[in-house]
């Protein structure tokens, strides 16, 4: 451990290259303040070259500008008590890209995520806003799987614009050297032409064909061969290597590739547009990301990452289950029940059970209401319209036996047996017709035959049809009614050849004075 410019203690060496190495460090604050940061070291033998200083100097005033969530944001530049320059950043506690891949292959949905990221970084980067210095956007030119840094949490972010090159306003930026890696090369880049945001976004489609694809797009022994390949080398379609990578994700890809620029996406947001288009694109990617990361680094990775990320794997599989246990004191059954319902489902619950009770009453209370406004039976001895006012009202009527069938009095016409006739034709003898409460053994004396006789006509007459019989009172419970004669029946039949005329309903009997009736005939109209 050593101080760093007095403000920043150095703790160990994460890694290194060509230029600098990168060690992992913190802040020195007051009151014990303190925050994890990311130093890089130039080497002495740059540090001291002044044309290096001022250059690296320059780039870290550009980078220092991007703020973004896909970049590696810059904090400091300055140097140490040796006079080594170094440039204090972010500190993205993770794995690079380059190990991610080492691991296997990445799902599609994945693939695709960290491309979108990757493009909305170098979006904005290309995108900076013109300054005073007339700078308009900065161009990355060293996009490769080293240089994407993934946190645990599942974050994608793009490092190192070390060499990257700032673009003036007036025209694109060109450079004598050649810098970056030549296995992720732009062809112009490699040419040593002019650049723009599209040299990035080829660096960007070798990436993502290196993922779908598990190899290189270019490789070769010496780093000329490799650039032989950038310029001259057939570029395949990424489903021809792997047949299971989903067509429009392979076109996406292909399209990105292109190695004349203007047939490439001419800004990082329309090849975000087409990526966002695929079928495989993630709905939340950084979860799927941070749940990989756990899964492949778990000696690596915090205990809280792995178990955020256990928790997103048993959501995926749509096994997640609450199981919610009575406590000690009142033992109970176990109940399951899916995540997310809770407390919403015990609302609908009740509303539905608000909504069924203030239904029901609605519904009795109609039901009484229509009740009590219905009009009411009449009694059963109230008095007819043709009766005077002195009028006693009606005793109930009797039941009517008839031939050994029991009909009630009151019952209509059309529901009496048609056996219900006065006298039997057949043999001249009346029918027994007594109350309900009167002996089957009584009957009604004899009737003389020659009384039906006494006005049917001549021979060849036709008879008169019997009289319904009026509904019989008796006085009493105990009182049969008297017989009818027969002859009361043929007073008024018709002389001579004449039908004899319909028989008449006979009229409603006169009261007796006890209140009840005696059962009269008709003589007359």
């Amino acid at each position: 451990m050593r101080l760093t410019n007095g403000k920043y203690v150095i703790d160990r060496r994460l890694g290194g290259g060509g230029m600098a190495e990168v060690f992992l460090g913190r802040t020195i604050g007051a009151e014990g303040f303190s925050r994890p940061v990311a130093i890089k070291c130039v080497l002495p033998a740059f540090s001291a070259d002044e044309d290096f200083a001022k250059a690296f100097k320059d780039e870290a005033m550009l980078t220092s500008r991007l703020t973004h969530p896909n970049i590696v944001s810059v904090l400091d530049f300055s140097r140490d008590d040796d006079g080594r320059l170094f440039l204090v950043m972010e500190l993205v506690n993770g794995s690079d890209l380059d190990a991610l891949l080492d691991t296997g292959p990445l799902p599609f949905s994945t693939v695709i995520h960290l491309g979108i990221e990757i493009l909305r970084g170098l979006g904005h980067a290309h995108d900076l806003p013109i300054g005073s210095d007339s700078v308009r956007g900065i161009i990355h030119r060293d996009i490769s799987p080293h240089n994407v840094l993934l946190s645990w949490a599942g974050e994608v972010k793009v490092s190192d614009f070390g060499i990257a090159k700032a673009r003036k306003a007036t025209s694109a930026t060109k450079s004598i050297l050649i810098k970056g890696k030549p296995a992720y090369m732009s062809p112009e880049q490699a040419q040593g032409a002019e650049l723009d945001g599209r040299s990035d976004l080829f660096a960007v489609g070798i990436v993502l064909f290196q993922a779908l694809c598990l190899v290189p797009l270019f490789s070769g022994d010496t780093p000329l061969a490799m650039m032989s390949q950038v310029w001259h080398a057939p570029i395949p379609d990424p489903q021809t290597k792997r047949p299971e990578i989903p067509r429009d994700l392979s076109r996406v890809v292909s399209w990105l590739l292109q190695r004349d620029p203007s047939q490439r996406p001419q800004t990082a947001a329309a090849a975000i547009d087409a990526l966002r288009g695929c079928r495989d694109y993630p709905k939340d990617g950084r979860e799927e990301l941070a749940t990989i990361l756990s899964q492949r680094f778990a000696d690596r990775a915090p205990v809280r990452a792995r178990d955020l990320a256990h928790q997103r794997i048993t959501s995926y599989q749509n096994a997640a289950q609450v199981t919610i246990v009575a406590p000690a004191a009142t033992p109970g059954p176990t109940m399951t029940m899916p995540p997310g319902r809770g407390s919403s489902e015990r609302r609908w619950r009740w509303t539905v059970i608000g909504s069924l009770l203030a239904i029901g009453t609605a519904a009795t209370a109609i039901a009484v209401i229509t009740a009590s406004s219905g009009t009411p039976e009449p009694a059963a001895n109230t008095r007819s319209a043709g009766d005077g006012p002195g009028t006693p009202p009606k005793p109930p009527t009797p039941d009517v036996h008839v031939q050994g069938t029991t009909v009630p009095a009151a019952a209509p016409v059309a529901a009496r047996p048609e056996a219900a006739v006065l006298v039997d034709a057949g043999t001249a003898a009346p029918v027994a017709i007594s109350p309900s409460t009167s002996s089957a053994s009584t009957s009604p004396p004899p009737v003389p035959a020659t009384a039906l006789e006494q006005k049917a006509g001549p021979a060849g007459a036709t008879p008169a049809p019997a009289r319904r019989p009026a509904a019989p009172m008796a006085s009493s419970p105990s009182t049969s009614s008297p017989s009818v004669p027969a002859t009361a029946l043929g007073q008024k039949a018709g002389r001579g050849t004449a039908s004899p005329a319909p028989a008449r309903r006979p009229p409603r009997p006169a009261p007796t004075s006890d209140g009840w009736t005696e059962p009269l005939l008709n003589n007359g109209r």
